[in-house]
């Protein structure tokens, strides 16, 4: 026997802008369920390094970009949530890093010293000593240029928790048994169609799904915005004895380009173990590369960049992932958090996990924009073939 289950928005993709936005609006009392075809953060989210940036590696080039301006408000609106003071509470999250730090092995240019010294990033970082420092820096031999950017490194997994657990009874896993249909109407969609046992009608449908947007978009008919992707193959590390593990490292390796050379951050897992996650230039110049050549590359990289650490043996992987977007011209990197709406179709891509906030507040924004009205809470029971959706394995525990 046929159900239909009627709700103000359905929200499509659990990452953590789904998961953000999820949050928000059972805050303020609106009937939302989030569904998710696999597992909670499984995609691009928990394929991050958990850095809430602020823009700074943006600036590099001495110049203060949009896109640094539109990220720059991130941390201090993160760190008020991990206090219980921002708008989801995220205090039972774990900080990995207060901040990340900067430093090179080559004398930086007058130029680059100047505008790390301006007024514009003079509360985003400071120049310190290596002594001030983790002490993998207080080698005799490290004699380059160290800085400390004030921008927090979290554990993602603790944070999909936070984000889920107060209201994972409406957090639940897409089907597989049943196909996936829309109903649409003159402006806009109905209602999804689960085989012959479910018919789910909403006020709003918001597509939070990152690369599962395009499909999604595809099976809609809607042309415009267009998704794009730019991909990257991230590199991970491990001693191979866990009781001479990495050095926990939170920090940006700097050249002479306009982008860091790498970035590491570094996560436990299941063990206890150090992986050291390494991004940055290696990671986009990486693509197309095998996994053994790109492990020859970085194992060169880690030796030119901190050449006075004996480091461990290790075990190595590589990590392919899309960043998804929507289109730009020349897949340059879009600057803010997107949110466009097609009737009562509302497609998001925060673009970068430090803006998820931003993102949820513009399509709150739409939302209301497009007269979201607050229904009485529905009692009818959840069909069962709509079941609570697991959280992913965190990335470490994946690839090795």
């Amino acid at each position: 026997m046929q159900q239909t289950l009627s709700v103000d928005v359905v929200i499509i993709g659990a990452g953590i802008a789904g998961l953000w936005l999820h949050h928000r609006l059972k805050q303020l009392g609106f009937q939302s369920l989030l569904l998710e075809k696999n597992a909670i953060g499984q995609g691009q989210t928990l394929s991050s390094q958990g850095i809430i940036h602020g823009g700074a590696k943006y600036a590099l080039n001495g110049i203060l970009s949009k896109a640094t301006q539109a990220i720059g408000d991130m941390p201090a609106r993160w760190q008020a949530c991990l206090q219980g003071e921002g708008d989801i509470d995220l205090t039972a999250a774990t900080m990995l890093a207060p901040h990340q730090l900067m430093w090179s092995t080559d004398k930086l240019s007058s130029k680059m010293v100047s505008f790390f010294a301006s007024k514009a990033l003079a509360s985003r970082m400071q120049a310190i000593t290596p002594d001030n420092s983790t002490a993998l820096f207080h080698h005799p031999d490290f004699n380059g240029t160290l800085y400390q950017l004030d921008e927090p490194v979290l554990d993602i997994p603790s944070v999909l928790h936070c984000l889920a657990e107060p209201y994972q009874d409406s957090i639940l896993q897409i089907p597989t048994e049943h196909e996936m249909s829309w109903k649409t109407i003159d402006k806009g969609v109905q209602a999804i169609q689960f085989g012959d046992e479910l018919t789910l009608t909403a006020q709003h449908f918001v597509l939070t799904a990152g690369e599962g947007n395009e499909t999604l978009l595809a099976e809609l008919g809607i042309s415009q915005p267009q998704m794009q992707r730019r991909p990257l193959q991230m590199v991970l590390c491990r001693s191979k004895k866990p009781n001479q593990p990495l050095p926990a490292l939170y920090a940006h390796s700097l050249g002479a380009g306009s982008k860091p050379i790498a970035t590491i951050t570094s996560h436990y897992d299941k063990t206890g173990n150090v992986v050291w996650y390494i991004g940055g230039n290696i990671a986009e110049q990486g693509v197309g590369k095998s996994a053994s050549q790109l492990q020859q590359e970085a194992e060169k990289l880690l030796a030119d960049i901190m050449p006075w650490v004996d480091l461990p043996s290790l075990e190595w992987a590589v990590h392919a992932v899309d960043r998804a977007e929507p289109k730009q011209s020349a897949l340059t990197r879009p600057d803010t958090a997107f949110v466009e709406s097609v009737d009562n179709v509302h497609i998001a891509w925060p673009t970068k996990l430090a803006l998820a906030p931003d993102l949820a507040d513009k399509t709150l924004h739409a939302l209301q924009q497009a007269s979201l009205q607050q229904h009485d809470l529905d009692n009818t029971p959840l069909p069962t073939c709509l079941q609570p959706a697991p959280f992913a394995p965190a990335l470490w525990d994946r690839v090795f």
